[in-house]
């Protein structure tokens, strides 16, 4: 079973040094991250990026970073120990794929039982139903197997 994932994103005199992941899986690439900064003050033309946000030009230093994985440092502080110092523990384990899917199959049974409780035909409204509680269970039960995809929440 896999743990949650916590991050730290480290500064010193408002720079970021680092940005460290922990109990990050091993089957999975390191998501990117990028750090915005929109003051731009002293800085050159050629650092600032400038892009649209709704109707509003703004302007920012970017850049983009991968995070260090926490079990790989020697001496860094844990996410992990930083949250829970701030009573913002994480949750210590995943949902098991199996649980996922008994959830899932109940859900789906607990609807059918309402139609036929009620003594009727199904609806468009029951089918949509049923289709967002098996899509939305199987997309929980592939994360949790660890499928890295974009499936389109």
């Amino acid at each position: 079973m896999s743990r949650n994932p916590s991050f730290a994103v480290v500064l010193e005199g408002g720079l970021v040094q680092a940005i460290v992941v922990q109990d990050w899986p091993d089957h999975l690439p390191l998501p990117p991250f990028t750090v915005v900064d929109y003051d731009t003050e002293g800085a050159a033309d050629d650092e600032i990026v400038r892009f649209d946000i709704g109707n509003t030009e703004a302007e920012a230093l970017c850049r983009s970073d991968t995070p260090t994985v926490f079990e790989s440092l020697p001496d860094a502080l844990s996410p992990r120990v930083v949250l829970a110092a701030l009573d913002e523990p994480v949750p210590d384990d995943m949902p098991e794929p199996l649980a996922i899917a008994r959830r899932m199959r109940q859900a789906i049974l607990d609807l059918d039982a309402a139609i036929d409780a009620a003594e009727r035909s199904p609806t468009g409204d029951d089918y949509n139903d049923l289709y967002l509680q098996a899509n939305c269970g199987l997309i929980d039960l592939l994360k949790a197997l660890g499928d890295p995809i974009d499936i389109g929440e």
